[in-house]
């Protein structure tokens, strides 16, 4: 799963979260957009389980990214666009 990680759509982000030297990662879903190349689907701002960890019960390619890197989601705020990665 880490090489699907590695190698998938948001691998820019499973890189950026394996280098941080800290423990807790807080970004807004534009400075993601900015990280990833991409603009994130409308699911991101409109669907708060689009942000679940879970890949490896059969979750979804961006938790697959940060999960593998060894982060989880928490403190996910739709309506100020933000959430919080924190070290496993």
């Amino acid at each position: 799963m880490e090489r699907a990680a590695a190698r998938g759509k948001y691998s820019p982000l499973y890189e950026h979260l394996k280098t941080l030297p800290y423990d807790r990662w807080s970004a807004t879903f534009d400075d993601l957009e900015k990280l990833l190349g991409f603009e994130l689907p409308d699911s991101a701002r409109l669907s708060r389980p689009w942000w679940a960890n879970g890949a490896s019960r059969g979750g979804h390619s961006q938790a697959l990214a940060w999960e593998m890197a060894g982060w989880k989601t928490t403190d996910v705020d739709m309506e100020e666009e933000r959430v919080t990665f924190v070290r496993n």
